[in-house]
């Protein structure tokens, strides 16, 4: 039995055979299915992709001899002012001639035509292929390489996987738990005024790496353990001037000896150091081999590596000599695969941590601006305790769901997805040929006016069903709002653990920002850019 047919196995025991239907497949999406879309009419002539209006290079964003988007290996740096100002000049198809790029750019905004790109099947994710992480790989001779067709149809199984409903209910009670360890801690951070001291930012990073680990491996990382950072007149960051842009920001991690980090500690210093650093995008640092940047990024990676395999040594064990636990399933269903689930856990946490962490800090930066809101997802989380003090059973919260949903709306962890075009395909009439990087630009397609209504307000009512009608969300097209892409297999729980996170902090406290607007920087993902204002009130 071959390798991608026992991946197959641990996920879907009986594999449906392909249909070819005119419906359209099953898509990964926030924006709720529409009924009764008309099929778009058929074309029979088709338009040159030379004929596309767009400009003939960006010399203003352009990085060494690439022009956006920087390629990734899991994210793609697509500045978001960059696709607003596109669409604004040239309309939904723009069209990035060659230039000083080694292929052309096809960005789309209209979510009809991002369908017609994933329904093609004629399309892949762009591979850097002398990356920091692709060498790392190959110097640690993992047995279940990145792209491999055993890799793919496990990464296909989580997805199916991370969608059942009863398989996510699993999750609940540790979820809860590592969400009401973070509310303390964030509790113990407060000085001045409940203000949250500078370690905010790291703390939401311990939150995201122990919930995809309980998520990946069933257990406990360890990584909100021991007591949090205070700041004092000794250790305090000092205060940055205009001159001081350049210097890179540590958190308290950074600035202790390794030997005295617990191994959650280090992992949480590592994964901080790989983001902070973007060893994951492509840029001048990163695309000499020589250079001292890419062989600390090789460090750093590695040091990532193996302490994702002492984790999963750990949780294999447990696994293996104690009664299943609840939050054990998905590593349960991964048994079969032993040490060759290494590269793919490895991965989850790589790709999964920063997008997670920063849409948690979105999600609340919104609601600290919007007391009205804030204040009924607090009454929802009152009353569904006093509901279970009742003998009630509360399975969801809606309207702390529907916070969530909004902030990943609004805020998308990335500007957009890229595609790569393996062979010629047919979109809004134009031909596409074969070696174009097709950007499908959701984060300009969750804003859009004729989509959403109010696009750029924070209206968590718009997913609710009891919402008002020409707000709804169900009105927007099932593509409009795929804030982390088609393919990615956490959509499904991402919703689940902001909420859980969510109701936790917001049973407690009541967040507000006292500062100017924050400014948004895009680092492999889209992120908040400190210092955060975040002053945290008791809520009663």
């Amino acid at each position: 039995m071959s390798k991608a047919v026992l991946a197959r196995q641990c996920f879907i025991p009986r594999p449906s055979r392909r249909q070819i239907s005119s419906t359209s497949a099953p898509r990964t999406s926030t924006s709720p299915q529409r009924r009764n879309v008309a099929a778009p009419a058929l074309s029979t002539t088709y338009k040159k992709f030379s004929e596309i209006p767009g400009p003939l290079a960006l010399p203003i964003m352009r990085h060494h001899a690439h022009v956006l988007p920087r390629i990734g290996c899991f994210h793609h740096t697509v500045g978001l002012g960059l696709l607003e100002g596109l669409r604004e000049r040239y309309g939904d198809l723009v069209r990035l001639a060659k230039g000083s790029r080694s292929r052309p750019v096809l960005y789309i905004f209209d979510p009809e035509l991002m369908r017609e790109v994933y329904e093609s099947n004629t399309t892949e994710p762009p591979q850097w292929i002398r990356s920091p992480l692709s060498e790392q790989r190959k110097s640690a001779g993992t047995q279940c390489p990145r792209q491999s067709d055993e890799t793919k149809a496990i990464w296909a199984g989580m997805r199916t996987l991370l969608k059942d409903g009863a398989l996510l209910r699993n999750y609940d009670r540790a979820f809860d738990d590592i969400a009401t360890d973070l509310t303390r801690r964030l509790g113990e951070l407060r000085h001045a005024e409940n203000a949250l001291n500078e370690e905010f930012g790291t703390e939401i990073y311990r939150w995201a790496i122990e919930t995809i680990g309980v998520m990946m491996f069933g257990i406990r990382l360890g990584c909100l353990d021991g007591a949090v950072h205070i700041p004092t007149e000794y250790n305090r960051k000092p205060e940055k001037t205009s001159m001081d842009d350049h210097i890179q920001d540590l958190c308290s991690l950074s600035k202790r000896c390794l030997t005295e980090l617990t191994p959650a500690e280090q992992f949480v210093r590592c994964s901080l150091e790989i983001a902070n650093e973007s060893y994951l995008v492509r840029s001048e640092n990163t695309l000499k081999p020589e250079s001292k940047s890419f062989n600390d990024a090789l460090k750093a990676i590695d040091k990532h590596f193996s302490l994702t395999d002492d984790f999963l040594l750990k949780a294999l064990h447990e696994l293996n000599n104690e009664q299943l636990r609840p939050e054990q399933e998905l590593l349960n269903k991964l048994r079969p695969l032993e040490r060759r689930i290494l590269p793919l856990a490895a991965d989850v946490f790589l790709a999964g941590v920063d997008p997670l962490a920063q849409t948690a800090v979105s999600m609340f930066y919104q609601l600290s601006l919007h007391a009205a809101r804030q204040q009924r997802a607090h009454d929802e989380v009152v009353w569904a305790k006093a509901s279970k003090d009742e003998g009630l059973d509360i399975q969801e919260l809606p309207y702390i769901s529907s916070c969530a949903k909004e902030a990943m709306r609004l805020y998308p962890a990335t500007g957009g997805v890229v595609r790569r075009s393996r062979e010629e395909l047919l979109v809004g009439g134009y031909e596409v040929p074969a070696g174009v990087d097709i950007v499908l630009a959701h984060g300009v397609s969750s804003k859009l006016e004729k989509e959403w209504g109010r696009a750029k307000s924070f209206i968590p009512d718009r997913w609710c069903s009891q919402g008002w009608e020409p707000l709804k969300a169900a009105r927007a097209h099932p593509a409009a709002s795929m804030p982390f892409g088609q393919t990615c297999p956490a959509t499904g729980i991402v919703s689940k653990m902001l909420s859980t996170l969510a109701a936790r902090i917001l049973d407690k406290y009541r967040l507000e920002w006292h500062g100017p607007n924050p400014n948004i920087v895009t680092m492999g993902v889209n992120k908040i850019q400190p210092p955060y204002y975040f002053v945290l009130q008791n809520s009663a």
